[in-house]
């Protein structure tokens, strides 16, 4: 394996153009070559030079995998280009993240110079060829087209594994298994790393050819550690979090220069919240609307904060916004730092530290690794000469920071699974990993499938576990290999992606008879659901609302409550209409769209053998309630295109306090509108209800909400109350692509015929 560093002594300019590559071997002397033009590579690069580490590439990457880490923005796309192009076969790029697919598709394409197929796990994409020799994918996609022997996963001659050194989060377990099939397929991988400890551990794995380590930036960083308790007090601090979140303003207000753009980066979502709710009542205007309190409206918005629990239409326009520079400050969770590119001049990171005795180590939070790729994000090339980092730590000296940064990067290289493996105790979250694990094993290597375990990084050193030994004796005794072979139900969790304990514990709440949309809570796997209560708990009905829930959730016993299906309850009942503060369903819940239409195909797959008996329009009613937080008795309101969570509900409690019989599924918008105006003023009972339940004496707010509505309303006109994507996705797994070119009506008679 050739080996390089490219030397901070490293050059790069865009305007003019210039600069030089410094490198060396681990034991070689630094040797300095001139940066080689864009157009080596091909017409369509269009920069006039290849920055240090591209050009390192190109000049050493001959064949074979490669391993290339370096800091964001360091031009890695360019580099995946040029390991793809020339290489037959389908070239696969993937990444964490959905947002990031549509990036890097957006980039490729203009490097290609022609059509780039996406994939990121929306139902549709099934039944779409990807006629494109290049595929943009998420990781969990590549693992299920891969286990299903998808033509386009199965032709993959090269790789691109982008932010690989995800293998040390908690979803390292899928790029582990994507990973050791390709390798055993012969498959070219390159990994693209931010900074991570013992590179030539992960180089080695994947078994690569070249490996370059960047200690030169696109932008120089300048990094400041200062203890957190040299800053004043923004407002009198009522607890920890919120005297965190006091020092964290003052800090932004004293570190920040006149049109700097910063990220403000929290160790967790609570502090991020307090310093909003502190900009909001000292007058500073923030740009979220769905919060934890009540905001005050502002004409000039100053910061945002962004984290995994804002609504997708607000993240999505606080993304635009920021990247437009009309945002000057971003406040934000760690997620932000593995997410979309948004570079900042300066970044400003909070640390909380504490040392643990019983253990003898510091803890950090957020952790080494996190904080490094925070870091990441300061500095705009082109725009600055220099990003800046303010390490603010918070019961920790600056020098205990510093070396405890020093250390994670020379550390170990320990993978997640390792990790959780090695500390030997069989927590709920390890069982569900290991249980699919195991099944995937046995996928491609039948009763050997051990060999495959130790084909991974982190299980080939524990093939043999006792813990490997107990996992698979209960993977038989719950009938999931049986005489040796895979069961139906095993079959259904490796397309799936779901563990059997997820599985068994869907079968056991359907035994136990509860609701429909408390027994499918465990089969909405990928979702945490953790995000709501945060936002509805200083509400003045919430301990009224919450014992509601509670009660109904009593017969199901602390599973319910340990998978927050309380929280996914919450929502589906509709009590979230009672609390202003709610403008679109916060987070994890305003993406269950595409979660709806994956839940109609798990549940026709069950259906098919035989553990439900669920009929299609009781199907269709769960997606609809899953995806509008709707009961399943008024599931059909979702049906209004574009009426949203909120409105939903708001129509469904004028038809209770009424005593309407709810709409059909597949009816008429037309018909469903005549009988709601002949026996009720609907103008005036919106009003009313909006004015008890929800925006109280706000009439200014009342009347444009009234007038939303009623205007969407009559747009529906014409229409049918179904969903046109659940239904079409419906369509197709239950008919086939014939679905897709069926009009919506006589699509909707044929899935609802008895």
């Amino acid at each position: 394996m050739k080996h390089y560093f490219v030397l901070e002594s490293s050059e790069f300019k865009l305007n003019p153009p210039g600069g030089r590559l410094v490198y060396k071997t681990p034991s070689g002397r630094p040797r300095e070559e001139g940066l080689l033009e864009g157009k080596v590579i091909g017409e369509s690069v269009p920069y006039d030079l290849l920055n240090p580490i591209q050009t390192l590439f190109f000049r050493k990457y001959k064949k074979g995998s490669a391993l290339v880490s370096a800091p964001t923005s360091a031009g890695k796309s360019l580099i995946a280009f040029m390991f793809m192009k020339g290489k037959r076969g389908k070239k696969v790029y993937t990444a964490p993240t959905k947002s990031l697919v549509y990036e890097k598709a957006v980039e490729l394409k203009r490097l290609f110079g022609k059509k780039v197929d996406m994939r990121t796990g929306d139902v549709i994409e099934l039944y779409k060829s990807a006629h494109s020799d290049v595929i943009v994918s998420t990781y969990e996609n590549l693992a299920l087209a891969l286990r299903n022997k998808v033509p386009w996963a199965l032709e993959a001659e090269s790789v691109v594994v982008d932010e690989i050194h995800h293998l040390i989060g908690s979803r390292g377990w899928v790029l582990e298994e994507v990973i050791a099939y390709l390798l055993e397929s012969g498959v070219d991988i390159l990994g693209l790393s931010a900074t991570l400890p013992e590179g030539i551990k992960l180089a080695k794995w994947i078994r690569a050819d070249l490996f370059i380590e960047s200690l030169w930036r696109p932008v120089p960083l300048e990094r400041k550690v200062i203890p957190l308790t040299e800053f004043r007090d923004f407002v009198k601090p009522e607890d920890q979090d919120e005297r965190i979140a006091s020092k964290l303003l003052t800090a932004l207000y004293e570190l920040k220069k006149q049109d700097d753009q910063v990220i403000l980066f929290v160790h967790k979502k609570n502090v991020g919240w307090k310093i909003l709710e502190i900009a909001n009542r000292e007058k500073i205007g923030i740009m979220n609307e769905t919060t934890p309190f009540e905001k005050e409206e502002r004409e000039e918005v100053e910061l945002a904060f962004h984290n995994a629990d804002i609504p997708r239409e607000e993240r999505e326009e606080i993304e635009r916004a920021f990247r437009k520079g009309e945002l000057p400050v971003l406040v934000a969770t760690h997620t932000l730092a593995y997410g979309v590119n948004l570079p900042a001049d300066t970044v400003i990171i909070g640390i909380r530290a504490f040392y643990d005795r019983r253990e003898g180590k510091w803890k950090i939070f957020p952790s080494q690794l996190d904080i490094l790729q925070m870091e990441g994000r300061a500095g705009r090339l082109g725009i600055k000469e220099k990003g800046y980092s303010y390490i603010l730590p918070y019961g920790a000296r600056p020098d205990t920071i510093e070396e405890e940064l020093r250390r994670k990067i020379e550390g170990e290289f320990e993978p997640y699974l390792k990790e959780k493996v090695r500390e030997g105790d069989l927590s709920e979250e390890l069982e569900r990993i290991l249980s699919l694990f195991i099944l995937i094993g046995y996928l491609y290597e039948g009763k050997n499938f051990r060999k495959f375990l130790r084909r991974t990084f982190s299980l080939k050193e524990f093939s043999k576990d006792p813990l490997i030994d107990d996992i698979y004796e209960w993977l038989e005794d719950t009938g999931y290999i049986e005489r040796g072979k895979l069961s139906d139900k095993a079959l259904f969790c490796i397309r799936s992606g779901m563990s059997p304990v997820n599985y068994e514990e869907f079968l056991r709440r359907k035994l136990l008879g509860l609701e429909r949309l408390i027994v499918i809570r465990p089969l909405l796997f990928v979702k945490r659901f953790d995000g709501l209560y945060e936002f509805v708990k200083r509400g003045r009905s919430f301990v009224e609302d919450d014992l509601y829930i509670r009660e109904k959730l009593a017969p199901c016993g602390g599973e319910c409550f340990a998978d927050n299906t309380h929280q996914f309850l919450f929502y589906i009942e509709g009590l979230t209409f009672k609390y202003p503060n709610i403008q679109h369903p916060p987070g994890e819940f305003s993406y269950l769209g595409t979660d709806a239409l994956h839940l109609i195909r798990i549940l026709l797959d069950i259906r098919s053998f035989g553990d439900v008996s669920w009929s299609n329009e009781e199907i269709l009613k769960i997606a609809h309630s899953v995806k509008y937080g709707l009961t399943e008795e008024f599931s059909a309101l979702g049906g209004i295109k574009g009426v949203g969570h909120i409105r939903a509900n708001l129509l469904k409690r004028i038809m209770v306090e009424e005593g309407l019989k709810p709409p059909d599924l597949g009816m008429s918008v037309d018909d469903f509108l005549d009988y709601l105006g002949s026996v009720v003023d609907l103008e005036k009972k919106l009003r009313e209800i909006l004015e008890r339940e929800r925006l109280g004496k706000d009439f200014q707010k009342i009347n444009r909400e009234v007038k939303q509505v009623l205007k969407r309303l009559e747009g529906n006109r014409g229409g049918i109350l179904m969903d046109d994507r659940i239904l079409r996705a419906f369509g197709v797994f239950h008919l086939g692509p014939e679905a897709l070119r069926m009009k919506k009506r006589e699509l909707a008679r044929k899935l609802l015929l008895p």
